[in-house]
């Protein structure tokens, strides 16, 4: 069973690991790791390891935004992508919570889709020849 809560300074490391195993690259470990003292880090954990992590905060027009969400690659296919965006939108705190990817991502859409999220836009020019698509669901 996979038990998704915020996360504390004792797991960055794991989360910075996921990341560059995912990524990688380190180079986003520095604002992992404050993203986690902001309180704005979730992880799913299955015995005890975290297997994935997912960050929430405000910052999108007021709106709630789910900026990255990542899964260690064992545990890929597996719904846990699913369990930590069904959590988040448990404890929203706004009536809308919002999340974005790049064209290339299909699994990514095809969860938004699952899930029920409206696709709400492309902004261009973000990552080059890999516009950014914007889903939304009010929750």
């Amino acid at each position: 069973m996979t038990l998704i809560r915020q996360a504390t300074s004792q797991d960055s490391a794991a989360v910075c690991r996921i990341d560059a195993m995912v990524l990688g690259n380190t180079s986003r470990s520095a604002e992992l790791c404050n993203a986690i003292a902001a309180g704005q880090c979730y992880v799913a954990s299955f015995d005890m390891d975290v297997i994935g992590f997912a960050l929430m905060d405000q910052s999108f027009f007021k709106q709630s935004f789910v900026s990255l969400i990542m899964v260690h690659p064992q545990y890929q296919k597996h719904g846990v992508g699913s369990d930590l965006l069904l959590y988040l939108e448990s404890i929203c705190p706004t009536d809308k919570l919002f999340t974005s990817t790049n064209l290339s991502n299909k699994r990514m859409q095809r969860l938004c889709h699952k899930l029920g999220y409206d696709y709400s836009g492309t902004i261009a020019h973000l990552d080059q020849a890999d516009p950014e698509l914007f889903f939304c669901k009010k929750v």
